[in-house]
Formats: C-alpha cells, structure tokens, sequence
C-alpha cells in the first residue's frame, strides 16, 4: 500500500523540469542580488579611496596617517566583499549547475539524464540536491580574498600606497635626504623604519593573498576545470 502511495505521489518528468525551472529562475535572482552588492562594495571602496586621497593632500598639516587609515578602511570593505563574494560563488555553482546540465539538456533532447557528466564524472541531480540540503562554501575566506584583490582592490591599495609615499615627501615640508624622509614618516615614539617595516609587511600580505587567489578553486572550477 505505502508502495502504491509512493508511485501516485512521484513526479512525473514534466512535473520535475518545471519545478526545475522556476528553481532555476530564482536562484539566477538570487546570483544576480550577490552581484549586485558586489559591485556596491566595490564602489564603496573606491569612493573611499577617492576621498582619502583628497583629504590627505588637502592641508600639509594633515598627517601621513590618513593614508595609513585609508588602507584600514579599503581592507574592511575588502574582507566585507570577499564574504559577498563566497555566497555569490555558492549560488553560481548552482546556476552553472543547471546551465550545464538542465538548460544544456533541453537544448540537446536529453533532459533529466541520469549519466555522470563526461568532464566531471558528477550526478549533476544528486550534486544539486546534496547542494540544497547541506549547503556550504565554495572557496575559503582567504581563496576570496585574493580573487577580489586581482580583481579591484589592488589597484586601490597601489593608489593609496603612492599617495603616501608622496604625501611623506611633500609635507609639513619637502624631504631632501633619506633622513628628513624617515623622520617626517614616523609616527609619535615610532620611528619611520618602524612605519616602513609595517607597510611593507602588509604589502607582502597582500601579495601572499594574491597569489593565493591564482589557485584553481570555487564553484565554477570545482564544477569545471579552468583551462
């Protein structure tokens, strides 16, 4: 009887492509709502970038560290956009999912199929389902972090690193030995070497991040390799 109730209560294949498709429909919203704070942070960012630039050669008066506050500021909505940036690849997995195998299939007269996929050898079904009931991450935080830098944020650290740089020579007054340039670059008890050290340990941070963002990996490598 059970059996019986289990056949009566089984989808039939239209049944399942069109739920498959109005699920298809939604999570290309939800891809698309993750882009979208992206570019938003993304623009946060650069308006950032923009302002502490203006601010910092406004008035010789105003200390160097404005820059160093600036970089503060850029790397909290860096790591803000890397955290978008994993939820948005989770979603795209999916997306690229379907792409692949259901809108694929229906182009192809072969919907539904069953076969593990020839370039990952997955039950694009069973992946999908195993997806939705023990959802996870794609990519790790620091995976993310250095595909935003790639991406955007490199250039807004390059940016800013110049304009302190500049802003060390210029003011209160122009460095004209490595001297006056070490002290106008310190900071209270902490000499300029000090300061240097610093930034040149978080430059090498960011490079580390990079180069770890160059590493095959998230949704859309998991699902199919990069060549």
């Amino acid at each position: 009887m059970s059996e019986k109730i289990r056949e009566a209560r089984e989808l039939s294949r239209a049944e399942t492509i069109t739920g498959l498709t109005h699920y298809y429909r939604a999570e290309v919203q939800r891809s698309l709502a993750w882009r979208k704070r992206l570019d938003l942070t993304t623009n946060w960012a650069v308006g950032a970038a923009a302002a502490f630039l203006g601010f910092g050669f406004s008035h010789p008066e105003f200390p160097h560290t404005t820059f160093l506050f600036g970089f503060a500021i850029v790397y909290i909505l860096l790591f803000v956009e890397s955290r978008r940036y994993r939820f948005y690849d989770a979603y795209e997995y999916r997306v690229r999912l379907l792409n692949q195998h259901l809108i694929y299939g229906i182009l192809t007269r072969d919907v539904l199929t069953e076969e593990p996929a020839p370039d990952s050898g997955i039950f694009w079904r069973a992946e999908l389902a195993s997806d939705l009931l023990y959802p996870q991450y794609k990519m790790s935080l620091a995976y993310a972090l250095g595909r935003r830098l790639r991406a955007n944020y490199i250039y807004l650290f390059a940016v800013l690193l110049a304009g302190w740089l500049l802003k060390i020579e210029l003011h209160p007054a122009p460095a004209h030995t490595w001297e006056e340039y070490l002290q106008q670059a310190s900071i209270g008890v902490l000499p300029g070497t000090v300061i240097f050290i610093f930034v040149f340990l978080f430059a090498l941070h960011l490079l580390v991040l990079i180069r770890i963002g160059m590493r095959p990996g998230g949704g859309r490598d998991v699902l199919r390799s990069s060549r």
